[in-house]
């Protein structure tokens, strides 16, 4: 009598757990239909907004593209490059040397807007970069580098001695 209880028993409990087997599976059953449905409303939308952001991003980096052969970065432009070399060279250059940069005073002589050379470099690393794109050669950046937009020559005023054309001391320091 104990064996068939025991059996009975035993019976009852694999029967439990069958069905809380099934009933798990089924339930992972409804939950991937679920998932499925959701997927098949959604995805077309995710996908045109992946052609979207996929087109952004092409026409992005044509454009950044554009700009570093426009810079002279990108390794298809020889000229170009070598004036951004050449403008970024003079203006460390300049960076290291001590004394102040002004320019000539249109009527009257002397010098004026004398400033500390780093802070003249750093507004002229903005001009430069565009100045390199207008150039044709190293003397025509230097040219419009060492003047200013209204054609007064930028002048180096070492600490001691006397004031010097900005082009004249390039050409005379600063090796090509």
């Amino acid at each position: 009598m104990e064996t068939r209880v025991f059996r009975w028993a035993c019976f009852g409990v694999a029967t439990i757990a069958i069905a809380i087997l099934l009933w798990m599976i089924n339930d992972m059953r409804v939950e991937v239909k679920r998932t499925n449905a959701m997927v098949s409303e959604h995805l077309p939308a995710v996908l045109a907004n992946v052609k979207t952001a996929t087109a952004t991003l092409a026409n992005l980096s044509k454009d950044i593209e554009s700009v570093r052969d426009l810079t002279g970065v990108a390794g298809g432009v020889g000229g170009d490059r070598s004036l951004v070399q050449y403008a970024d060279s003079v203006l460390d250059f300049l960076a290291t040397q001590p004394g102040k940069i002004g320019h000539t005073k249109v009527i009257g002589d002397g010098i004026k807007d004398v400033v500390p050379i780093a802070d003249w470099v750093a507004g002229a690393r903005k001009e430069a970069l565009w100045l390199s794109f207008r150039a044709n050669s190293k003397a025509e950046l230097l040219d419009r580098l060492g003047k200013t937009k209204w054609g007064e020559n930028w002048v180096y005023v070492p600490p001691t001695g006397e004031p010097i054309p900005l082009i004249d001391f390039v050409n005379k320091q600063h090796p090509e």
